[in-house]
Formats: structure tokens, sequence, C-alpha cells
């Protein structure tokens, strides 16, 4: 840095050229003499410096240098930016910007971004993340069936594949990627999670509802009481093993009790809970 005369050295270090050397205009110099000295913090001094030429450096020592291609995410951009760095041992002597990116790495890069969340993509939503839960407490529920569960790097892995060929964010914003993630289990297998841990579970009488999963709670489907009605045993999954927590809620869609236990709740809560809001809701059924 001509401004300063700081000086990046090879092994990672970096000093100060002297303020009295002759070389401060050279790009590649030689220190014969490299001073540490203490203070509030070691401060390095250049001495004894003499200007030297890249092809003297090739010449003498060719196996020395090499040519690294380097993808890196630019924040400012928000997209894969590739540099073609010329290095000395561990200095890096010359870069240049390239638009040839491998692959890889600019998935693996845009893939990093998503899973920190600095970028959301479209279809990354509630539903992918419910089906990736669904898969990881039915291979707890019901180990007999062999299922793979997927991991946060798994998910990373299958994320890079589907971004393969992309390089901005602007291109995989909306790109469908439930498919690949999915891949993570064959066919036959994620029939075993649709039949097992359902998106929904259906009533005696023809309804259904959304069945809300969490990584380490019981799952939980909230229901209104009038379309409880008739309903007395309890709404299981996993073939009978998991009762689903029931969230019964008023006509105004409000939880008013929180069950598993359909029976008991017809025959103990509900009594109370009914004369209270039958005299708030009238006009609705209440048996």
């Amino acid at each position: 840095d001509r401004g300063t005369s700081r000086c990046e050295l090879v092994h990672g270090r970096r000093g100060n050229l002297a303020r009295e050397s002759r070389v401060r205009d050279a790009e590649l110099l030689v220190a014969a003499e490299v001073v540490e000295i203490e203070g509030r913090e070691v401060s390095v001094l250049l001495n004894l410096c003499t200007a030297v030429e890249e092809d003297w450096l090739r010449e003498l020592f060719p196996h020395a240098f090499r040519v690294e291609k380097v993808a890196f995410y630019d924040a400012s951009s928000r997209r894969v930016a590739g540099e073609e760095r010329t290095v000395f041992r561990d200095l890096i002597i010359r870069t240049r910007r390239t638009e040839k990116l491998p692959p890889e790495q600019a998935a693996a890069l845009l893939a990093a971004e998503v899973a920190t969340g600095r970028l959301v993509l479209t279809h990354w939503n509630n539903a992918l993340e419910q089906w990736i839960i669904r898969l990881n407490r039915l291979v707890k529920w019901m180990p007999e069936l062999q299922l793979p569960a997927l991991a946060p790097g798994d998910r990373e892995l299958l994320l890079q594949q589907a971004l393969l060929g992309a390089s901005s964010y602007r291109e995989i914003k909306d790109r469908p990627i439930a498919h690949a993630i999915k891949s993570w289990l064959s066919t036959p297998q994620q029939e075993l999670v649709e039949r097992f841990t359902p998106e929904h579970v259906h009533l005696p009488n023809g309804r259904k509802f959304k069945v809300q999963y969490d990584e380490s709670a019981a799952p939980t489907v909230a229901i209104r009481i009038q379309d409880l009605y008739g309903v007395d045993k309890p709404l299981t999954i996993a073939a009978g093993q998991i009762p689903l927590i029931i969230q019964v809620l008023a006509p105004n869609h409000r939880p008013i009790q929180v069950t598993a236990d359909l029976k008991n709740f017809w025959a103990n809560s509900y009594p109370e809970i009914k004369q209270q809001l039958q005299r708030r809701y009238p006009k609705h059924e209440w048996r």
C-alpha cells in the first residue's frame, strides 16, 4: 500500500516499509531485516529492502508459483464472484476477476447463505419445513420403517444440488426445490411419510384439518368444537402409536381447551364450556 507503506509478507505476516526506504514504488521486494518493535501492540518494520521482479522469482523458484481459482459470495451484489489468484508460496501477488466459476463452488456458497437465513427462497416454505420435521419424527416413532433422518448438513447438500448452475440470488429466489429435498427418500419411502405422518387428519364426519408437527413436542391439530361433535375417540397418527394434541376452538377460533382425550373432554370439561359459550354464541349449534 503506497499510501501507508504496509506490506504483505509470506507466512501470512504483515509489516511496514521503513520510512527512508527507496523501494516504496516496488510491487515486490525482499526485506533483509525484519524487526519487531513492541509497544501497545507489536509492529513489524521492514529494513534493507530490495526491489525484485516477478520474472526473477519465477526463474529461481518456478515450483513456488501456482494459480488458484477461488469463488466467494459478494453480499453487496448478492451473487457469487470468481477470482483468479497468482500465488507465490502463500503470498497473493496478483488477482483478477473471472466469470468462469466451478458450478459446485457457486452452489455451495449460495446454499450456505440460504442456510444462515441471509438469502430467503420463495419455495423453502413452512410446508417443506414441516415435511422435514415429519420425516425426522417418523424415524424416531417407527424405526422399523428404516427411514433415513435428514440432518442439517444433509439439507445443505441437497440444496446445493438444487442450486447447481446458479451464481446469483436472482437465479435461485423462485427456484422450485421441494423435489430436490424430498429426493432424499425413494418414492415408496415418501409414501410412508404421507401415510404415517399425514399433512391432514380426517374426522369421521369427512372434514380434514391440518396437523402441526414440532421437532420436540407432540403434534397438534386445531379444530372448532362444533366440528368435533360425534368424535370421542383419540385422533392418532403413526399407525395409532402417536396421539394428536387437539386444540379445541371456540366459534371465534380461539383455543378453549387442549386435550388428547376426547372422551374425558366430553364427559368432564364440555358441560361447563358449553354453558359459558352458549350464552356468547347462541346462533351456533350446541349439543
